[in-house]
């Protein structure tokens, strides 16, 4: 009989860490251990800081998988994060690294965290480590830290909600529960080794109609004024704290997302935005 994967996982008080522990704890085949800035209640924790090496060194003992979920908001930390993990990795032995970076990584004016992904996927790939990683879109479902920072946005402006040009750039906003199937997907799943898959939902919306069903659910009756894009680099240029030209290129970019790799090794089947959000989204 085989043993049981031994897991640490990073991040886990997280959005998507709190549901990844559920999961993998309710599918009893997996030993979890948590390394965590806070006490987790669901399992066996770790309290240490990814910034300092010698925290995450002295975590890992017998792990054969980590997963790589932790973020800083400080966007140059996470390079020397994934530095600190795979260099702890490559001491102790660990088996594969799955990372869940995000979609940010693969658009053609990255940000400070999109860019900030892009290095620490290249540290991954040239580690020499096993790995797989995936890229989730902008995340949904009860909790979503994505969804409730687009809400206080919009609700923080008053008397009307700003959209940047038309609204018609689309995005593919991604299901929670599809992004932790992908996870376990490819825990022991063998032909994801080595590989980068795109997580995003089963289609497009345009960015003007998931902030329609946003304003919806939170009963906001605010007007949407279409601001023109001129106008909008104007204020850029004026006020670059409020706005930045990389923020509206971000905001404007259709999604590069393919996910037929995904479909593919791990028959990665996502549900639809309608369908999803009927499971709740605040």
């Amino acid at each position: 009989m085989n043993k049981n994967k031994k897991i640490l996982i990073t991040g886990g008080s997280g959005f998507v860490g709190t549901n990844l522990i559920e999961t993998l704890n309710n599918a009893k085949k997996y030993e979890i251990k948590i390394f965590s800035r806070k006490n987790i209640p669901d399992g066996k924790f770790i309290i240490g800081d990814l910034k300092y090496f010698d925290s995450i060194n002295s975590a890992l003992k017998k792990e054969d998988i980590i997963i790589h979920l932790a973020n800083s908001k400080n966007y140059p930390e996470n390079v020397e994060i994934m530095k600190n993990l795979v260099k702890a990795a490559k001491e102790k032995r660990i088996k594969k690294i799955i990372f869940i970076s995000s979609m940010s990584a693969k658009r053609k004016y990255p940000d400070d965290y999109g860019k900030s992904k892009i290095r620490s996927e290249r540290i991954l790939r040239e580690s020499g480590i096993n790995y797989t990683i995936l890229r989730p879109s902008i995340i949904y479902g009860k909790g979503s830290t994505g969804f409730n920072f687009l809400i206080e946005r919009t609700k923080k402006i008053p008397f009307f909600t700003p959209i940047i040009g038309n609204g018609k750039y689309r995005i593919a906003p991604v299901y929670i529960g599809d992004v932790i199937e992908s996870i376990e997907d490819t825990i022991e799943n063998e032909k994801t080794n080595g590989k980068e898959y795109d997580i995003v939902g089963g289609e497009d919306i345009f960015f003007v109609d998931l902030i329609n069903v946003l304003k919806k659910e939170t009963g906001d009756k605010k007007i949407n004024i279409h601001i023109p894009l001129w106008i909008c680099n104007m204020i850029a240029i004026c006020l670059p704290k409020v706005i930045s030209k990389n923020n509206i290129r971000n905001l404007t970019e259709d999604s590069y997302a393919d996910i037929k790799d995904a479909k593919k090794d791990f028959d990665y089947n996502p549900i639809k935005f309608e369908d999803g959000i009927k499971n709740g989204i605040l």
